[in-house]
């Protein structure tokens, strides 16, 4: 496991996040409370070592995957379902409309961004270097910018 972490910095990202998740979902404990702001000094260090901005109150399922090392950002208020599998240079982002929602068994190809309030179905695959700005429905393959259906 230490070979992993070490090799592998996005592994190390994603435990300080369902370490961090846990914590914050359980903030109310005044013990937990106090490991989440110990938890919150070493963010920044975490965050510089990983490349990858995840923070505590972003919700996402069982299955999260980064498949390799590289600057990934999720915006803090962003729903994700189970299955979410992150390329490289990613972006999760909010417009003024508001953030996005993604399903089940959504995969997102490198240096994608997913911006706005939209819906990205379940059984999703967006293209690398795909601009998401609409709404994608379940099972479809989107590429290019704007994204459209393959």
């Amino acid at each position: 496991m230490v070979k992993t972490i070490y090799t592998n910095p996005s592994f190390l990202g994603i435990v300080w996040y369902r370490i961090s998740h846990w914590l914050w979902l359980n903030r109310r404990n005044p013990i937990l409370f106090i490991l989440l702001i110990f938890n919150r000094f070493f963010y920044p260090f975490i965050r510089i070592y990983t490349l990858l901005e995840l923070t505590p109150k972003t919700m996402i399922g069982e299955g999260l995957y980064i498949a390799h090392f590289g600057p990934t950002i999720i915006h803090s208020g962003t729903v994700a379902g189970n299955n979410l599998t992150l390329l490289p240079g990613v972006v999760i982002g909010a417009a003024k409309s508001g953030i996005p929602t993604i399903g089940n068994n959504v995969s997102i190809g490198a240096g994608a961004v997913v911006i706005g309030k939209i819906k990205i179905g379940d059984n999703v695959r967006i293209g690398a270097n795909a601009v998401v700005t609409k709404d994608v429905n379940d099972g479809e393959v989107v590429i290019g910018i704007p994204a459209r259906p393959v």
